[in-house]
């Protein structure tokens, strides 16, 4: 006999209460089980399933072993991060990784040879084309863990082909070989720009368009695991963003997944020589993530 439908509605709005009355206010509802037909009510009690009885206590077999309780997982610790893979800032720096393929070893210094002809023809910028001496692609270690960017280059630079040989470039080298303990070979030196700005002004967008291509394709080739960038428009640049140098630099920033330190240009330091303390901070952030050791007092633990 059906139930009556006001009798089972009434019954579950009780219950609905009485949970309401609990405290629950909602109820998770999973997916609809698929019951089996019941049988009709014509049909034979020999079609009920029979149960056999129990066999006797002292046929029985015993109870099965309780298996040992289950060790207590601790709650995981995320893992420290290791020397290589420096925290970073989670902001708009946070970039996918290169997109290229890996160029082997082996064919990095044939692969850059070949970015610095097509430099050397270039002509977007009619400005920086017309008033150059020479183009300034880079120079350094095509399997270089760290590369050095700057700006653009300056007179010097123009009068002979070669990334950071002036005044600026003495300090940089004092920064690499007497501050970080590395040959100048072991590193990669590019800029932004690989004209010289006429004046030594800083690049205008459009000749930073035209011309940081290049710089990515460098980067790609090289695959350095970290990069040094110096002063503010190439850091801006090569990061994408306006922020100031005081609020990019003193930490880790990212460039396509590989770890960047942004700080001041040698030539700001020339001109400030108390920025150099801020400049040895950043080096030593940047040493540390290398595993390269800190001289002196300033030696810290790994």
């Amino acid at each position: 006999m059906d139930a009556d439908p006001l009798l089972l509605s009434r019954q579950i709005r009780q219950r609905l209460e009485g949970l309401s009355r609990a405290g629950l206010d909602r109820i998770a509802i999973g997916p609809i089980p698929e019951f089996a037909e019941r049988p009709p009510a014509s049909a034979s009690p020999a079609a009920e399933p029979v149960t056999p009885p129990p066999p006797p206590a002292e046929d029985r077999p015993g109870p099965d072993p309780a298996p040992p309780p289950a060790p207590r997982r601790r709650p995981s610790s995320p893992p420290a991060p290791a020397p290589s893979t420096p925290p970073t800032v989670g902001s708009l720096f946070d970039e996918a990784g290169i997109a290229e393929p890996v160029v082997p070893p082996e064919q990095r210094e044939e692969a850059l040879r070949v970015i610095a002809q097509e430099i050397a023809g270039c002509s977007r910028c009619e400005v920086l084309a017309a008033h150059r001496t020479n183009t300034v692609p880079g120079e350094g270690s095509a399997t270089a863990r760290l590369m050095f960017v700057g700006e653009g280059p300056g007179q010097t630079e123009d009068e002979t082909g070669r990334p950071f040989v002036g005044r600026a470039g003495q300090l940089l080298d004092d920064m690499i070989t007497k501050g970080m303990g590395l040959r100048r070979e072991d590193v990669f030196i590019a800029n932004i720009v690989k004209c010289r700005p006429p004046g030594n002004r800083d690049p205008q967008p459009e000749e930073v368009r035209n011309c940081i291509g290049y710089l990515e394709r460098q980067i790609a080739i090289v695959r350095p695991e970290f990069l040094c960038v110096l002063g503010k428009p190439a850091s801006q640049a090569l990061l994408n963003t306006s922020m100031p140098m005081g609020r990019l630099r003193g930490k880790w920033q990212r460039y396509k997944g590989i770890p960047t330190i942004a700080t001041w240009h040698p030539a700001y330091l020339l001109r400030n020589p108390a920025a150099k303390k801020e400049t040895w901070a950043d080096l030593q952030m940047l040493m540390k993530a290398m595993g390269i050791p800190l001289p002196g007092k300033g030696k810290q633990e790994g």
